[in-house]
């Protein structure tokens, strides 16, 4: 009489990858452990994972980690200037093959670039400094140029700044801009190159040009 293999989970086939996957979506938090039979049967022209160069809306150019959890869950993992950049995610139906991949993971640096500037923002209005992987990145009072309070009201707003020899502050020299893009636009109306788009910091208590800028496709980053 054949016996019925026991189960050590109370989870019903399936359940516990919607589950991983749920959690995933909330935390960024995921795992590249195969699929133990999908590892058996795998097809070298059916990728379950891949690496591929990419390029960014800023001009730079990157790799990208591609790792297939599923038929309609895919993973993408960018690097950018040898830092890494928000998860992307796809949720549909994607061919196999190293073209349909690699198409995907192009389109997908785009929109971890856009997750990228986002975050960006976000860490400029912190009280303090954001976790880099290596400790918190600390504020140097030699280097403030902003009252407490300013800096509360200015966080995370951008403005067009002219850069202050020799000290090479940056001084606000526009109105604000809630968003990059209206800088962005505000930037090219007024054509002078001296300008630099700038973001305002909080816990620095000063103006920074921001790492993530499509502008710099355009016109190089400013040192």
């Amino acid at each position: 009489m054949a016996r019925t293999p026991k189960r050590y989970t109370t989870f019903q086939p399936g359940e516990l990858e919607k589950e991983l996957k749920s959690l995933a979506l909330k935390t960024g938090v995921v795992s590249d452990v195969p699929n133990a039979w999908e590892v058996k049967r795998h097809n070298p022209l059916h990728l379950r994972w891949h690496d591929c160069a990419v390029a960014f809306p800023d001009g730079t150019s990157g790799t990208c980690h591609y790792t297939r959890q599923g038929p309609k869950w895919h993973i993408f993992r960018m690097r950018h200037d040898d830092s890494g950049l928000p998860l992307a995610y796809h949720s549909y139906e994607l061919g196999r093959d190293a073209a349909s991949i690699e198409a995907m993971c192009q389109e997908k640096a785009a929109v971890a670039f856009g997750y990228a500037i986002v975050q960006e923002q976000k860490d400029a209005k912190r009280i303090q400094p954001p976790w880099t992987g290596y400790g918190k990145r600390r504020a140097d009072p030699k280097t403030f140029q902003l009252s407490h309070e300013r800096a509360i009201a200015l966080a995370g707003k951008y403005a067009l700044c002219l850069k202050l020899c020799p000290s090479g502050k940056l001084l606000a020299v526009s109105g604000t801009f809630e968003t990059l893009e209206e800088a962005n636009t505000a930037w090219r109306e007024q054509g002078d190159t001296d300008l630099i788009v700038a973001i305002a910091v909080r816990w620095a208590r000063r103006w920074t040009i921001p790492r993530f800028n499509p502008l710099y496709a355009e016109h190089a980053k400013p040192n």
